[in-house]
């Protein structure tokens, strides 16, 4: 399937799925589609404008693409202004901006040593952008690298850069894809590689499993880690779709599990811990235990200029202060948002509400009577937690266990000791 075909699929449905698993899904799949194209044409395509625009040093106004929401247009009259952005922040966020360009100037170099095709890639995490609570060390960069056919890319890289992996490399490339796509949540990654004086660890999925991730929530192993700010290094047409959907979900998410009432804080405070929750990194201390706090706290005016045209986008979702945001408890109106996330999640959902004793009855034909039954009860919240806990849990598990394969016993010894003594020691 080329790049324009399925921008076209994502255009028109909003999702990306190649065979529902069954009639029921195919049903609900099918029903999605008129809603699907209303998501991202009044949410994802200007959010999409407006986060291009944050992330271009030239600050130049991005031309319309499509009829768009009140929100966004507002956001385009303001077009080098973030709208809720107090003087503070817009001076904070400008020198961001400008760190941003910095770092994807040195990271440009090291991407160019890699002969291996590269479709998509981004940073994230610690060594790019700083977080709360850590001192002036200077951490690893976390890459990923999208593309197209892992098996020939490794073919490619092991031959370039056979130093980058560990006992795997000696199998072959068939042996790393295989290990990469069939174990963890399709990522392949190779840590404390220097290149270029910048110490990196650099991870590589497919572009079908990234995408898929991004609007199913497969895993939200790549999902979760793109709801946080993320550099973006190589672009494509296709991923600027799937991440506005992306966090658009992701907001959705948050607002089964928040009051009607909350502050912008608390709404990402919310997004940033979705990947987090059911890792079993954060019960063994493999994680700090306040590091979605610390990235919030550092990043608030990033999080705000990434989300406010889509919460502005959203009809049930309105500020009515300047970090104060109310949402609309209507039980059709939390329905109707609930029947937008993705078939994952809700299958989810289902799965834990029965467990809690409310009664859903099976079929399509049910989904209305579902999801209305699902907000009214005063547990959704945890209950939403608990499905996207499901969906966490074994894909980060199993990711984590792949390590010892792709990066060996000493160098995961030695990040593991890494991740816990950044946290301790600051």
């Amino acid at each position: 399937m080329t790049i324009l075909a399925t921008s076209r699929r994502v255009l028109s449905t909003g999702h990306l799925r190649v065979q529902p698993r069954n009639a029921v899904c195919q049903a609900r799949w099918e029903s999605k589609a008129v809603e699907g194209v209303k998501t991202v044409r009044d949410t994802a395509l200007p959010s999409m404008r407006q986060n291009k625009q944050a992330e271009s040093t030239d600050r130049q106004t991005v031309r319309p693409l499509v009829q768009v929401s009140r929100g966004a247009q507002n956001a385009q009259t303001q077009a080098d202004k973030t709208p809720w952005l107090s003087e503070a922040e817009e001076a904070k966020l400008d020198t961001m901006r400008d760190a941003q360009s910095e770092i994807r100037g040195v990271l440009d170099t090291v991407l160019r040593q890699f002969s291996a095709p590269i479709r998509y890639a981004f940073a994230y995490g610690s060594g790019v952008y700083k977080q709360s609570g850590y001192g002036a060390s200077k951490p690893m960069v976390d890459l990923i690298f999208g593309v197209s056919h892992p098996d020939h890319w490794h073919a490619l890289n092991i031959a370039q850069h056979r130093n980058h992996y560990s006992f795997m490399g000696t199998l072959g490339a068939n042996a790393v894809s295989f290990v990469q796509d069939r174990m963890g949540a399709g990522v392949y990654y190779n840590p404390f590689i220097e290149i270029n004086g910048v110490v990196v660890k650099y991870g590589v999925v497919s572009m079908s499993t990234l995408s898929s991730d991004l609007l199913n929530w497969d895993s939200l192993y790549l999902a979760g880690r793109m709801h946080k700010p993320t550099l973006t290094l190589r672009r494509d047409p296709l991923m600027r779709i799937s991440k506005q959907v992306n966090l658009t979900h992701a907001v959705r998410a948050a607002l089964l599990m928040l009051p009607k009432t909350f502050t912008t804080e608390e709404l990402f405070m919310c997004i940033a811990s979705l990947s987090f929750t059911g890792d079993i990194r954060m019960r063994i201390g493999g994680e700090n235990p306040r590091k979605v706090q610390n990235i919030v706290e550092a990043q608030l005016p990033l999080f705000k200029s990434r989300y406010t045209s889509i919460i502005e986008g959203l009809p049930n979702l309105e500020y009515i202060g300047q970090n104060l945001l109310q949402q609309n408890m209507a039980p059709q109106e939390r329905a109707s948002m609930l029947r937008k996330m993705p078939n994952n999640f809700y299958d989810r959902l289902l799965k834990q509400g029965r467990k809690a004793g409310i009664r859903l009855p099976p079929g399509f034909g049910a989904e209305r009577v579902n999801t209305e039954r699902l907000v009214e009860v005063d547990n959704i919240g945890q209950i939403a937690t608990k499905a996207v806990e499901s969906i966490v849990a074994w894909p980060a598990l199993t990711q984590s266990l792949k390590g010892v394969l792709s990066s060996g016993l000493t160098k995961s010894v030695s990040y593991m000791r890494a991740k816990n003594s950044k946290y301790r020691n600051n």
